[in-house]
């Protein structure tokens, strides 16, 4: 017997994702403020923070793959939200929202 779970964010849950994991790997946004939190599916999944930093400029931040899941993944221990170390992890979209899918 197999059990599947999904942990499905929003806008807000995967900014505040990618932006501790960001610090916890030295690579921190720049200061400013993130207009809106875009979602592409083609080829693969991959997460766009578009900002306006605090110099006026816009700034475009893509995570994907391993490293959006990291970040998923981090957000989830952070929120005490159980995550199976030994368990399949991937990235899929539900009813447009990224979701992490777990199986075990």
């Amino acid at each position: 017997m197999r059990e599947l779970r999904c942990i499905i964010f929003d806008s807000r849950e995967i900014m505040k994702a990618v932006s501790a994991y960001r610090r916890r790997t030295g690579k921190p946004l720049p200061p400013g403020e993130v207009r809106t939190v875009g979602i592409e599916k083609d080829p693969e999944i991959v997460v766009t923070l578009q900002l306006v930093a605090d110099h006026g400029n816009p700034v475009i931040v893509p995570l994907a793959g391993a490293e959006l899941a990291a970040a998923l993944i981090g957000f989830c221990i952070e929120s005490k939200v159980p995550v199976p170390a030994t368990a399949q992890k991937s990235l899929t979209i539900l009813d447009g929202h990224l979701a992490l899918k777990i199986t075990k």
